[in-house]
């Protein structure tokens, strides 16, 4: 259905993801890692004041790039993801450090079409808590591939305005990245770890990072990175508002009770005059009283039915009317102008080649000038022609065309009408009379 004024890109979704979340330590794969982002993203703003949350699976496949038909998979990493531990180890205002651990998500469910989830209220809180938060844009988790760019990505992006992140000994990074036990000499930990995850998020991200270590003696015992905006992937749309959540349309569905993803989805799906239109048409009905059942219940099914207003109907049908009319008269105004113009170049083509007719007419002996005259109304032929001539002359329209004939055949050299359109800045009349003929064409259909 196309039916909008202009396209928005479903790229602009962003993210505020509470540091202590990214960086406690899950053992998620890049799927999951996605997963848990999207969904977050879907429910943050009903995190404290809603138990459950939904969200169409196919918009939530969207928002990770992945196969919407591979629902079992889906299933498979968000079983996953009930099943993993989150830990967060957080210094507290006394200055004592705080370690608590629970589940990224205490109950799923996916049934015709819409994935429904809960979280564990201490961990809802957390998550909203406004204390420090890292912008992560959800389209940059969708170009990533590896859950080491992924984690890298998450830990290095809030630090582009510092330019560097802190000093991470390799125990805890080795911990954040998932490895722990493994890649225990520094050289096989950078080769497959490290310098595989840098370069995915230098080109598939809005940052570039580089690696600085810390050495004690000989050996690498901790590590940081420098950060700094990438300027061929500079995203736009990193602000928490973007064309779309700033649009008429979106703000409408919002006061109507809509979720935020869903009026995402719509004005970006249909278009902001469309989704306008049923906010209109649901806005009318309510006011009338014929609403039996919620508010956006009923502008769900007028967006996605495509219920008509009547009377928005009714509206555009003159509209309409009144637009066919004007380009109608337009229309016959330029056929009238076009008309115009070809008849004034017909007259100024015949009295141009009359000119040199006359010229050599006058220039016969006044014997041979009465013969011509003769033979030129013997070929003729109608006396109807004949009488034309004789009050027009040389110049008269009716036998021009023959008139052109009979002095070609005495071998007198007449302009041709692209020759005389050349000389006098001007349009031949057969290419004005073709002009003509299409606009009367188009009035017709």
């Amino acid at each position: 259905m196309s039916r909008e004024i202009k396209k928005y890109s479903s790229d602009k979704q962003i993210l505020k993801k509470h540091v202590s979340a990214i960086h406690a330590v899950a053992d998620l794969t890049a799927l999951q890692r996605k997963l848990v982002n999207a969904l977050l993203y879907n429910a943050y703003d009903n995190l404290l004041t809603e138990r459950n949350h939904q969200i169409n699976t196919r918009i939530l496949c969207d928002m990770i790039g992945f196969d919407s038909k591979n629902i079992s998979y889906l299933k498979e990493a968000l079983v996953g993801i009930v099943e993993t531990v989150m830990q967060f180890d957080i210094m507290e205002d006394d200055g004592e450090r705080s370690w608590e651990a629970m589940s990224l998500l205490t109950y799923v469910k996916v049934k015709g079409g819409v994935c429904t989830y809960r979280y564990e209220q201490s961990l809802a809180e957390k998550l909203f808590h406004p204390d420090i938060y890292s912008k992560i844009n959800l389209s940059v988790l969708r170009n990533l591939r590896s859950s080491h760019a992924l984690v890298l990505y998450e830990n290095c992006n809030r630090y582009v305005g510092t330019g560097q992140t802190p000093v991470w000994d390799l125990g805890l990074f080795r911990k954040l990245m998932a490895v722990e036990g493994r890649y225990k000499e520094f050289k096989f930990l950078k080769r497959d770890v490290i310098m595989p995850a840098m370069k995915e998020v230098n080109e598939h991200s809005n940052i570039q990072v580089e690696l600085l270590t810390v050495r004690k003696g000989r050996s690498v015992a901790a590590l940081q990175f420098t950060v700094k905006p990438n300027p061929q992937l500079a995203l736009l749309g990193m602000d928490e508002e973007d064309e779309v959540s700033s649009s008429a349309a979106y703000q409408a569905l919002l006061e109507n009770g809509v979720s935020k993803t869903l009026a995402r989805s719509w004005v970006i799906d249909y278009g902001e005059a469309y989704v306008l239109d049923k906010v209109d048409l649901t806005t009318s009905q309510a006011a009338s009283g014929k609403i039996n059942s919620s508010t956006a219940g009923f502008l769900k099914a007028a967006i996605e039915k495509d219920y008509h207003n009547e009377g928005a109907v009714k509206k555009k049908a003159v509209q309409a009317a009144q637009s066919a009319k004007a380009e109608r008269e337009k229309l016959e105004h330029e056929l009238g102008v076009m008309k115009k113009a070809m008849k004034d170049a017909e007259i100024a083509y015949r009295w141009a080649c009359a000119e040199v007719i006359e010229k050599a007419y006058q220039a016969l002996p006044e014997g041979q000038r009465d013969a011509a005259a003769k033979e030129f109304q013997l070929s003729l032929g109608s006396a109807v022609y004949v009488g034309s001539f004789k009050r027009g002359g040389w110049k008269d329209p009716l036998t021009f065309p023959s008139i052109q004939e009979f002095w070609t055949r005495r071998g007198l050299n007449l302009p041709s009408p692209s020759e005389w359109a050349q000389k006098n800045g001007s349009q031949e009349p057969k290419a004005l009379s073709v002009q003509v003929e299409e606009l009367e064409a188009k009035l017709k259909a």
